[in-house]
């Protein structure tokens, strides 16, 4: 007979940091990776499973969103893991629809082929040592600062290239959100005077914006012995723009450009998006699979 618990947040971000089936943000310092947890955690409610009173794993539930699971040995039946994690979300929640994200590959084959969920995307993070690089564009282009004033400007580049991109094909971007965010990075690497680290590229004739490289260090990544890793936010360049070499160009003065403060330089990406062909030529290693699934109680009844 299976409890659930609600747990410590730092006592279940420990067993998560042991026990998780893949470290699949690279994490590499044990303090980073439990900090990241308890940030990741500190809104939603955390539970373990007990099996006669004993702790056999855990995972994360907010509104009908499960996350972070893991399992401790030797405890090692992830389908009844699972069987029982799932209908707990479902009478706790009260919703038939259970979401989860930033599933491991071991977890997320598991509840497609027993429970029949969907998986809605599937990620890993990319990450390479940062190098002094010859950036090269067509003399029609040229490189240019990223300012406060362009933000606006730098907005619609991104939109434009993510409603025609592959990232259309996961999620209907909005204008909206990507200025928050964008606003929320410049003000983050702005902090960490990393900025500089971002471009964007102009066409030589129409002085407009086709490309833009956000990057730059967060301020958490200043505490641990991956001091200073840089991160590739954002790279976007307009459609009609596109197979120019302007997105290699873009990376490579990002990765040269982080080279005085920087070890290493990561970003993350679809696992299925064409873009990554270009980051395993410039060198970037890829990190552990994860994945957002959809499960809904009535496709497993059927």
């Amino acid at each position: 007979m299976f409890e659930f618990i609600k747990a410590d947040i730092k006592k279940f971000a420990i067993y998560h940091t042991l026990y998780t089936a893949s470290n699949i943000f690279d994490r590499y310092d044990w303090n980073e990776r439990i900090d990241d947890a308890i940030d990741c955690i500190s809104n939603t409610s955390v539970y373990f499973v007990h099996d006669k009173s004993e702790i056999v794993g855990g995972f994360t539930l907010k509104e009908n969103c499960v996350n972070y699971p893991f399992i401790v040995p030797p405890f090692k039946d992830r389908k009844m893991f699972w069987g029982v994690t799932l209908d707990y979300a479902i009478k706790t929640s009260g919703c038939g629809d259970i979401f989860l994200n930033e599933i491991p590959e071991t977890d997320a084959t598991v509840l497609e082929q027993s429970f029949f969920a969907t998986r809605k995307w599937s990620k890993q993070k990319m990450i390479r040592p940062t190098a002094l690089c010859t950036p090269a564009l067509t003399t029609d282009f040229y490189f240019s600062e990223l300012m406060d004033a362009n933000i606006k400007e730098i907005i619609r580049v991104i939109y434009d290239a993510d409603a025609n991109g592959h990232a259309s094909t996961v999620w209907q971007p909005d204008i909206n959100d990507i200025e928050t965010t964008v606003q929320r990075r410049v003000e983050l690497f702005t902090q960490t005077h990393s900025l500089h680290m971002s471009n964007v590229v102009r066409n030589k004739i129409s002085n407009e914006i086709v490309g833009v490289c956000i990057v730059g260090v967060y301020p958490d990544a200043q505490a641990y012995s991956t001091k200073n890793f840089a991160t590739i936010h954002q790279i976007s360049v307009k459609p009609e723009y596109q197979r120019k070499g302007i997105a290699k160009a873009m990376l490579l003065k990002s990765i040269s450009d982080a080279n005085k403060i920087s070890p290493a330089i990561t970003l993350g990406v679809l696992e299925d998006n064409p873009a990554k062909e270009l980051y395993n030529k410039i060198g970037f290693k890829a990190g552990a699979l994860y994945s957002g699934l959809h499960y809904n109680i009535m496709a497993v009844k059927q």
